[in-house]
């Protein structure tokens, strides 16, 4: 636990200053996140005994990277608006891994190897909007509750699953995950979307708010399932080891990245 808390305290701020200088950092962290996120993927795509994927970890990695890069690139040079640019980056984008996806399996030993795709597909797209949500105005605001609410749920969630869950939620994916804990990590979401955007001054009515949060406990949580049924097809405790503490980049993120896509959406059509 302390080395978790640690790395968070180091972590956080390193993040919060990326964020705060702008697209760059933003483009950085996306990028990165995708880079290390396509690795993790192609470690657990490996069969048993096998080595470096080759081709495999090169489209795994270069997947979400290279549509983090375009839609930088989309936004910087005014090419399409913050609005629009993850439908078209998830068009290119999802018709690349269908037709990359479709020539792998073949020949792959892995049966089950289309759910890494698929997941690989998800980080990507999901990624895509960090550099157009902070593109936004108040977009450094809105990037910021999106990562900080999320931390709260996810303390909320583990505080009160420790302490009175009882009834598991999905004990064949995540046994130690339960309802009452998911219950918490919605109420902190609520609470933490009020308060954070009292704090940031973004605009959002006390009901807006109160359902951004919601909306952002609801998507933590199946996020969360989702990486850790992916870990369980490959048979893993972690995706990674590069967050002490924490294990991988997917583990840190497996609920960021989607509230990311939230909070982007809900600020196009709120």
């Amino acid at each position: 636990m302390r080395i978790r808390i640690v790395s968070a305290a180091v972590g956080i701020p390193v993040v919060l200053l990326a964020i705060w200088s702008g697209l760059t950092g933003v483009a950085v962290l996306a990028i990165s996140a995708g880079l290390v996120g396509g690795y993790e993927l192609d470690r657990m795509m490996r069969t048993e005994g096998a080595i470096f994927g080759g081709v495999r970890i090169v489209f795994l990695v270069a997947g979400p990277v290279a549509l983090a890069s375009f839609g930088t690139w989309l936004v910087s040079e005014q090419r399409i608006s913050g609005d629009h640019f993850p439908i078209a980056v998830a068009v290119i984008f999802g018709l690349t891994l269908l037709l990359r996806g479709t020539a792998v399996l073949g020949r792959s030993r892995n049966a089950a190897s289309w759910v890494y795709w698929v997941f690989a597909f998800y980080i990507g797209i999901a990624l895509s909007h960090a550099p157009g949500l902070v593109q936004f105005d108040q977009g450094r605001e809105l990037i910021s509750l999106a990562i900080l609410s999320t931390f709260a749920i996810d303390s909320a969630a583990l505080f009160v699953g420790v302490s009175i869950g009882r009834h598991r939620l999905a004990p064949s994916i995540s046994p130690k995950k339960s309802w009452e804990g998911a219950i918490g990590g919605l109420v902190g979401g609520i609470v933490a979307v009020i308060a954070i955007d009292m704090v940031f001054e973004t605009r959002f009515s006390l009901g807006t708010a109160g359902v951004l949060g919601a909306a952002l406990g609801l998507t933590a949580v199946l996020g969360d399932l989702y990486e850790s049924w992916i870990k369980r097809r490959a048979d893993v405790k972690d995706s990674g080891t590069i967050i002490p503490g924490h294990g991988g980049i997917l583990d840190r993120l497996d609920s960021v990245i989607p509230n990311i896509a939230v909070v982007y959406w809900f600020a196009v059509w709120i």
